[in-house]
């Protein structure tokens, strides 16, 4: 779905470009879907940068699913549900994407954000699962073992790409929320 933000997703996109400002950003990647492009767009007033809209930053697409409330998988596709509650990196969605494939997607994209060679800060505004994907590879953690972490709507994490490695500096950062 590419729904835009609501009201609080507004006031939660002014939190995280508050939480930014000070930040020496060089540039940001954003998913062209209307909710990461509009926090893109926020975050981008307190520093006048280039956004790139990257197709590989978009959400993991759930094909025939997207749309559909998770808890009606149950009764609408009871097998896909069972196996993605129990095996999520070896199911595909109906008609969609599996997580290893999103995650190779992802990890293209930030792999050419890398090999830019940027010297400050590259913001990425992207998707739930496209975030959760990314941070497993970043951690070399299974993506069966994805729901390990925890990433909230409008959180923050940061990522220092050095000499090769990745190293996550900090992990759903939502203090910036207080007041949103």
């Amino acid at each position: 779905c590419n729904l835009p933000l609501n009201s609080n997703g507004l006031l939660q996109a002014e939190a995280i470009a508050d939480a930014l400002k000070d930040e020496p950003v060089e540039v940001i990647y954003s998913s062209p879907l209307s909710r990461a492009l509009q926090t893109a767009e926020t975050i981008n007033r307190f520093h006048d940068k280039e956004i790139i809209f990257d197709d590989r930053l978009k959400e993991m697409n759930l094909g025939e699913m997207d749309g559909v409330y998770y808890p009606s998988l149950k009764n609408i596709v009871p097998e896909f549900f069972h196996a993605w509650s129990t095996a999520p990196a070896s199911v595909r969605w109906p008609g969609g994407e599996s997580m290893p494939e999103l995650q190779e997607r992802i990890w293209q994209a930030v792999s050419g954000i890398i090999a830019h060679g940027y010297v400050d800060s590259v913001v990425l505004t992207s998707h739930f699962f496209s975030l959760l994907s990314l941070l497993c590879r970043i951690l070399a953690l299974d993506l069966s073992n994805f729901r390990r972490i925890n990433i909230g709507v409008a959180s923050i994490s940061m990522v220092e790409f050095k000499e090769g490695n990745a190293r996550l500096v900090s992990c759903n950062d939502i203090c910036h929320l207080d007041n949103a």
